[in-house]
């Protein structure tokens, strides 16, 4: 009889323990459906978060067109980029959004090394002329320039040398990779040309620019800031010294130049003699528009940049990239 009670005993105890072993699996499984259901609200959340935030930053595009009407209408100077960027802030339900308006164009475009259209592109050398001014402007070694500019038309070019003969360099590396044998279409990828080492790439960052055209850059005399003088002393293939270009700057009028022939009126300007595809080249207002803005949404952030061009009344969209490019 004892016998029998205890095997009742233990079968009910052991009836107990499955109970409590199947109950407390099945609050593992809850709390780990619980979990995946919240980690997906989450991330449903944060992705209607982040695409908020890009309208946001896209709506942006509104008060930039403004800020283009008014520079082509004359409501403001032409010298209205030369002070620095124009800033803009916003807020938003839930965040905020933050607008910087430069001038594109107060800068030696990297694409000037090269001239030609399609795809056939070859050695320009009043483009590569003034790039490599500009790195001895800035206290790059005279070596060093003449070989980053040699590597960045070679990394465009498409004429010269055997197919493929550019690449060498490239393809020896792990990863391989080959040259673009096109235009640049963001500054980031003079990273991957050989002879822009990291110092190279953030001592002239400031002074440059990738503008979707080749030949001598278009640079708008009336943007250039006084410390923007390496960019203009860069244009007279360094014949213009640095503390002459400050000067010619100092004495812009606070209008700005209404014609180049004002500009060149100056004397030092006068003295230098430009070739003529340099002067046709320059311009007195702004024909790009650089603009960078930065949405904080809920948890979400979202930089962008875009480049604007004017085509005649109209300010259009030419690159638009997520995120920083440096």
């Amino acid at each position: 009889m004892t016998g029998a009670n205890n095997r009742g005993i233990r079968e009910r105890g052991a009836a107990l323990l499955t109970t409590l072993v199947i109950v407390a699996a099945l609050s593992a499984i809850a709390v780990a459906a619980l979990t995946d259901m919240r980690r997906g609200q989450q991330l449903t959340s944060n992705q209607q978060s982040l695409s908020q935030a890009q309208w946001f930053a896209i709506g942006a595009d509104a008060y930039i067109r403004v800020m283009a009407d008014e520079l082509v209408s004359g409501a403001l100077p032409p010298t209205a980029l030369a002070g620095g960027p124009r800033k803009a802030a916003f807020p938003l339900d839930r965040g905020f959004m933050q607008i910087s308006v430069t001038d594109g164009a107060a800068c030696i475009n990297l694409n000037s090394v090269v001239m030609g259209a399609g795809d056939v592109f070859e050695r320009d050398e009043l483009g590569a002329g003034q790039l490599n001014a500009l790195m001895t402007l800035l206290g790059i070694s005279s070596r060093d320039a003449t070989q980053a500019v040699s590597a960045l038309v070679r990394w465009i070019d498409t004429g010269g040398g055997r197919v493929g003969s550019d690449d060498a360099a490239y393809t020896r590396l792990q990863p391989r990779y080959i040259t673009g044998q096109e235009p640049l279409s963001e500054f980031s990828e003079l990273r991957a040309i050989s002879g822009f080492t990291a110092d190279i790439v953030r001592t002239i960052r400031p002074f440059t620019c990738v503008l979707p055209q080749t030949g001598p850059s278009p640079v708008n005399l009336n943007a250039l800031s006084v410390e923007q003088a390496p960019v203009l002393a860069a244009l007279s293939l360094g014949r213009l010294s640095l503390s002459e270009a400050r000067r010619v700057l100092e004495r812009r009028p606070p209008a700005g130049w209404q014609s180049l022939g004002e500009a060149f009126s100056d004397p030092l300007m006068a003295s230098l003699g430009l070739d003529e595809r340099i002067r046709s080249a320059l311009r007195l207002s702004n024909t790009y528009l650089a603009v960078d803005v930065l949405v904080i949404h809920d948890e979400a952030e979202v930089a962008m940049s875009e480049l604007l061009a004017r085509r005649g009344a109209d300010v259009v969209t030419v690159a638009r990239r997520w995120s920083g490019d440096e």
